[in-house]
């Protein structure tokens, strides 16, 4: 991560995170998967598929624990490097679903990363429109450590 968006050397900085995703490290997995959804075309579904490979549960069954916990450790490393780069976030994709996405805020105040914390608490929502929501919180995240 630290080559992607502190150094600015993104050939260099995937290359390491997919190394690391292919050696199972969940946390480079989330984080590969979710670049690469983000950069849309051919990456976005190779996003996905990496995603895939972390074997969650569906959204409304239970998958909070990994990714409160993969959403922790990625704002501890951020909030710990000089964040030059931010990602945009996917454009969505029309998947013709009925997606329930309502996300539960635990700050009183608005913010845009106040989403991060939320709940996973999702009723209905396919694979595309929930890792399109990760990947929009994780730009957000992103541009809160972004130096100016």
């Amino acid at each position: 991560m630290i080559n992607c968006f502190s150094r600015r050397k993104w050939e260099s900085g995937l290359r390491y995170l997919k190394k690391a995703t292919e050696k199972g490290h969940v946390e480079a997995v989330y984080t590969y998967g979710i670049i690469l959804i983000c950069l849309d075309g051919e990456l976005r579904k190779q996003g996905l598929r990496v995603l895939s490979s972390l074997h969650l549960p569906k959204p409304n069954q239970g998958n909070s624990r990994m990714i409160a916990s993969c959403r922790s450790k990625t704002e501890k490393f951020l909030r710990c490097m000089w964040v030059h780069v931010a990602l945009t976030g996917p454009k969505g994709i029309c998947c013709n679903c009925d997606c329930d996405i309502e996300e539960k805020p635990n700050h009183s105040t608005p913010s845009e990363c106040q989403a991060w914390d939320a709940s996973n608490d999702v009723s209905h929502c396919c694979d595309y429109c929930f890792w399109d929501r990760e990947a929009n919180l994780f730009c957000s995240l992103l541009r809160k450590y972004l130096i100016n």
